[in-house]
């Protein structure tokens, strides 16, 4: 992926201005943001890094004038065209017209019971000049192109939980385009793709950026995308700018750090998966599953032995996470089996299988606490009482490595690496024996992403479950997993251990896989 092809010419003029910023909760507490100051001229493009829960969304919302739920700005101004997106009359004139935003999730930004050609023309009327039928129309099919997406009318009247994850966010992206904004606040937009979306994706915003004088805040932990599209990259640590400085590009590793510990994680998970027993064992026979009338899954059978890790791998749109829901008994099955066996982490008590899903924060209640959000699967699927179901609660925190005073706060008030813990932890508290992990570090720096496989490797060893692992991080496949499953268009294409199926594929769906990472995992080991 290529930046700019050549240096744009600044404006003298800023575009937008942070002064003294600081956020904290609203209860007291320290700050989570502390006297942030940065500003952003016309066609710039800002990058904006920093581990998990340093700050840098709540940064980059600070420019469309929010703040997370629990949350209060203490001190601090900000200024966009000269306007205090704060203000609700200058935010009205602002959002989406000066400035737009583009997130990890595009659920959030897509109204699943709207048709897309009509959600983008509500954008397009609501945020530009536009109001003509015939002229409304036109832009829709001129947004749809410039984002590489079909302007048909079979597209224009698909529901977005009829489209990929790939084309979910590329809409979004169209809808956040519709006022010809000054500025874009994008915040982690392709943490949720596989790698080969993930990299149309950056190439795609690499070429909006470029035009005109259009600005950019860009949060990422993708160094190598940063240093490829910034011009300039601030780093926060702890709610704290700690420095700003021109980016830079780091060198490609031969091999990834998850690669060269991987053999270590796979004999210990092997010497547990030897074990005399078939507790939690998972198997699928001949599943067919549906979307509607469209067939997702065909034939796909598996076995995960208990204790082991099996990774499930392949493209968007291949059925990965509609296996990972039929697993879990959360997606109804077309035809076929699965079965399971063995108590799990409570030593019987609870629910099987349990999915682990991608988005923390769309698992949790917002309005919940993290108390409640445990203690009641505690007490309404293991029958504890009150008291006994907080402590069980603070004693799983401590399991997952967070800190009792977590109980009292709501997903708003955690960090993305925090949110994903406790999703854990809850998930350990219906006691299940399988654990199905879809996506679950994707929307997580790579620092994070490793304290929570390393995580969830220990939960694993500790109570001997099982775990399926859906992924695109064929690096993280190759460190944790003890065999492969690869998807290509709802069929298993290829399985086998880990280290044959990464070192010596056979199908060609899994090289072209393998391809993408440049062959950093090829040196996974038998």
């Amino acid at each position: 992926m290529t930046g700019r092809a050549t240096p744009l010419p600044r404006a003298a003029e800023t575009l937008a201005e942070i002064r003294g910023l600081t956020l904290g909760p609203v209860a007291g507490g320290p700050p989570i943001l502390r006297d942030a100051c940065l500003s952003l001229s016309a066609g710039q493009v800002l990058g904006v890094v920093g581990r998990s829960g340093s700050g840098k969304s709540s940064l980059a919302h600070g420019l469309l004038g929010h703040v997370r739920p629990g949350l209060e700005v203490r001190a601090g101004t900000v200024r966009v065209a000269g306007l205090d997106p704060f203000d609700r009359s200058d935010a009205r004139r602002l959002r989406g017209r000066v400035v737009s935003f583009l997130g990890q999730d595009p659920a959030s930004a897509l109204n699943p019971a709207l048709r897309i050609g009509g959600q983008i023309a509500e954008a397009v009327r609501l945020r530009s000049p536009v109001k003509d039928r015939d002229a409304v129309r036109a832009r829709v099919g001129e947004l749809l192109l410039s984002v590489r997406l079909s302007a048909d009318r079979a597209f224009l009247g698909r529901l977005p939980g009829q489209v990929s994850g790939g084309q979910a966010q590329r809409v979004a992206l169209a809808m956040a385009l519709a006022g010809r904004p000054r500025l874009l606040v994008l915040d982690e937009p392709t943490s949720g793709l596989d790698p080969v979306l993930a990299d149309g994706m950056r190439a795609l915003l690499a070429e909006v950026l470029c035009q005109g004088d259009r600005a950019a805040l860009l949060v990422s932990h993708d160094p190598a995308w940063i240093g490829s599209v910034a011009d300039d990259v601030v780093r926060l640590e702890a709610g704290r700018i700690t420095g700003r400085g021109a980016p830079v590009i780091p060198p490609s590793p031969p091999r990834s750090r998850a690669a060269q510990d991987g053999g270590a994680h796979r004999e210990a998970a092997r010497v547990t998966a030897a074990e005399p027993t078939v507790a939690g064992a998972l198997s699928a026979r001949r599943l067919h599953a549906v979307h509607g009338r469209v067939p997702v899954l065909h034939d796909v059978s598996l076995t995960v032995p208990a204790g082991s890790c099996t990774a499930v791998v392949g493209a968007s749109g291949s059925g990965k996470t509609t296996l990972a829901r039929c697993l879990a008994g959360l997606h109804p099955k077309a035809s076929g089996t699965v079965e399971w066996s063995g108590a799990g982490a409570s030593g019987g008590r609870g629910a099987a299988v349990q999915l682990v899903a991608q988005d923390a924060r769309g698992a949790l209640n917002p309005r919940e606490s993290v108390g409640v959000a445990l203690t009641r699967p505690l007490r309404g699927v293991g029958g504890l009482p009150a008291r006994a179901a907080s402590d069980e609660a603070a004693r799983l925190l401590g399991l997952v490595g967070l800190d009792t005073d977590v109980l009292g706060r709501h997903p708003g008030e955690l960090s993305g690496g925090q949110r994903q813990r406790v999703a854990l932890a809850r998930t350990l508290a219906a006691g299940p024996s399988v654990l199905v992990c879809d996506e679950i570090t994707s929307a997580l720096d790579p620092e994070t992403a490793g304290q929570v496989l390393d995580l969830l490797d220990s939960l694993r060893l500790t109570f001997g479950l099982t775990v399926v692992m859906v992924t695109h991080d064929l690096a993280a496949a190759a460190a944790r997993a003890d065999q492969v499953v690869v998807l290509h268009a709802g069929r298993v294409v290829e399985a086998g251990r880990a280290g044959r199926v990464l070192v010596n594929p056979e199908h060609p769906a899994t090289r072209n896989l393998l391809a993408r990472e440049g062959g950093r995992v090829l040196t996974a080991p038998e």
